[in-house]
């Protein structure tokens, strides 16, 4: 069990996503059952990586768990060289190279960019 879900929710601003995962892991004795693989992960990393300074540290700590249980490092270095579609025009990106709508959670290239009813940020 993961909670992929919470984290893929768009019903919620990221932040509140974010809170609600913390919330659960830390509720539930701060095991694995609730940290992030995939898609999922990708995302809260690539969130945690650009604004982690302004959270307190449970969100570190849960960030950190997740990274480690996917396999650290390497397994990171591995994740942004698979391929994903760009939810827009439907070209292929390495994830390094292909951004992330907060809002939506899909994929977009930057030559598309932001999607013009969406309020989610792009990573």
């Amino acid at each position: 069990m993961n909670s992929n879900h919470v984290a893929l929710d768009c019903g919620l601003p990221i932040e509140e996503r974010i809170s609600e995962l913390v919330r659960l892991w830390t509720r539930d004795g701060r095991g694995t059952d609730h940290l992030l693989t995939g898609k999922a992960f990708y995302a809260v990393y690539s969130w945690h990586l650009k604004y982690w300074t302004d959270h307190d540290i449970a969100w570190a700590e849960f960030v950190a768990a997740s990274f480690d249980a996917i396999g650290g490092r390497d397994s990171w270095d591995a994740m942004l060289r698979e391929r994903a579609a760009c939810g827009s025009c439907g070209d292929l990106y390495r994830l390094e190279n292909i951004g992330l709508c907060t809002g939506c959670m899909e994929y977009t290239c930057y030559a598309c960019g932001a999607h013009g009813s969406c309020t989610g940020e792009i990573l």
